[in-house]
């Protein structure tokens, strides 16, 4: 099931029961009004299935190309809300670990999957994000990284983080075989370069 809940505690000095706990004080279910929200934002309880479903009736619709830019484009908004959230939640991001303390609520709590900061250059507005479990990977046997809605949430965060424009590039994803998913997400002429150096290897 997928859920986002933010507490203002630090996950890094609470045990589990605890952390669950603070997600679900962070919840106002209101059962007169049949909806369920945290700091003004209304939230869903879905079965990973829909995201699936979803996916796949964009592709039938629209070829997968198109499809993938639907869902990066979605997750980017999704992202940018997120990092709206925790701002509100009383997060603050003054150095790498705090942005880890918000992949880890907006990840794992989440139900996104286990979010790890790989590395983060302020300076030249670059972040490396790792992952594992997305929601979108169903098997290990693609050719093709296949987090483009995941990715576009992390994109998304890191817009705000950065307060620039951001694009990413999927380098590693479990829907393919490998170990785990990676993106590199910054400045858009950087992310185009990686690309191009990705290619130029992989020919």
């Amino acid at each position: 099931m997928l859920l986002l809940a933010i507490s203002g505690n630090p996950l890094s000095t609470s045990k589990k029961p605890d952390r669950l706990r603070n997600v679900m004080q962070a919840l106002d279910i209101d059962e007169a009004k049949g909806i369920i929200k945290a700091y003004n934002e209304r939230f869903l309880f879905i079965p990973v299935a829909l995201i699936h479903s979803i996916e796949d009736r964009l592709t039938e619709s629209f070829g997968p190309i198109t499809a993938t830019s639907f869902q990066y484009s979605i997750g980017k908004q999704g992202g940018a809300q997120y990092m709206s959230m925790a701002k509100k939640s009383g997060l603050d991001i003054k150095n790498p670990g705090d942005l880890q303390q918000i992949a880890e609520r907006l990840g794992t709590l989440g139900g996104w999957g286990k979010l790890t900061i790989v590395d983060v250059d302020p300076m030249k507005k670059l972040a490396r994000i790792r992952w594992t479990n997305g929601v979108s990977v169903r098997n290990r046997k693609g050719k093709t990284p296949v987090c483009h809605f995941g990715r576009g949430i992390l994109t998304g965060a890191m817009e705000q983080t950065f307060g620039r424009k951001c694009e990413s590039l999927e380098v590693s994803c479990q829907g393919k075989g490998d170990r785990f998913c990676e993106a590199i997400i910054g400045d858009p002429a950087q992310i185009t370069r990686h690309a191009e150096q990705s290619k130029r290897t992989s020919d």
